[in-house]
């Protein structure tokens, strides 16, 4: 079809069934034991939070408060899950006719969706307490780790870009793909902590969390991907 994005040949990849779980894996356990030793400080924080919160709270001003507010819708999963069922539909490789589009990116959505409300349920087991009341310049609820605003923005970010990556050339667009979505969601992740709502310890672990998450889904495609071709996820 002449609406049918084109689509570009694949090169070498380190896109691999392995090489995604070995991230899987090493990113989890260091997530794993992030929460666990977060656990342990009970009400304690830890002075590496305290210290950048503190730095973050004498550099504030009006209109970086404004500017961070403006970043941090980037991670509100209300707006970015329809943003990527729509670029999911549109960069997926899943046949011609807009039914079968129109299936792959609700699939790949729910996949994303299922990775983000597992990460706010890990925030409710966690119980971590956010800094003071008097410290937020935005909005916010529930406990503080990991931060859902940074995951959600992590996994919209990093998803998009693996599905419009393979539609571009290999090399500097894809480098440059990558790149901005790696800096939307160290944004999102820094506008949380600028704004006084999350410790950066939050953050951290939001990155590690998505990054399991992302590793173990892109592992779990593409080993369906060569033992069973499927239009829902290969053409």
């Amino acid at each position: 079809m002449k609406d049918d994005p084109p689509k570009v040949a694949p090169g070498r990849t380190v896109f691999t069934p392995v090489n995604c779980l070995v991230v899987a894996i090493t990113s989890g356990i260091c997530f794993a034991i992030l929460a666990i030793w977060i656990s342990r400080q009970g009400s304690i924080v830890p002075n590496m939070d305290r210290s950048i919160h503190n730095w973050v709270m004498v550099r504030r001003s009006k209109i970086n408060i404004k500017f961070a507010r403006g970043v941090t819708w980037g991670g509100v999963i209300q707006i970015v899950l329809p943003v990527f069922l729509v670029v999911a539909v549109l960069a997926t490789d899943a046949g011609h006719t807009f039914t079968r589009r129109l299936k792959s990116g609700v699939v790949i959505t729910l996949v994303a969706s299922v990775g983000a409300y597992l990460g706010l349920s890990i925030n409710h087991l966690q119980g971590r307490i956010r800094p003071p009341m008097a410290d937020w310049a935005g909005t916010a609820g529930g406990p503080s780790f990991p931060s859902g605003h940074t995951t959600v923005a992590t996994i919209f970010a990093a998803s998009s870009v693996w599905l419009i990556s393979t539609r571009v050339h290999a090399g500097w667009p894809r480098i440059t793909l990558w790149t901005a979505a790696v800096l939307y969601a160290v944004a999102v992740g820094f506008s949380r902590v600028w704004l006084g709502v999350h410790w950066p310890t939050d953050v951290i672990g939001s990155w590690l969390y998505a990054l399991t998450w992302l590793a173990a889904s892109a592992a779990a495609v593409l080993y369906i991907r060569r033992r069973w071709p499927h239009p829902l996820v290969h053409k």
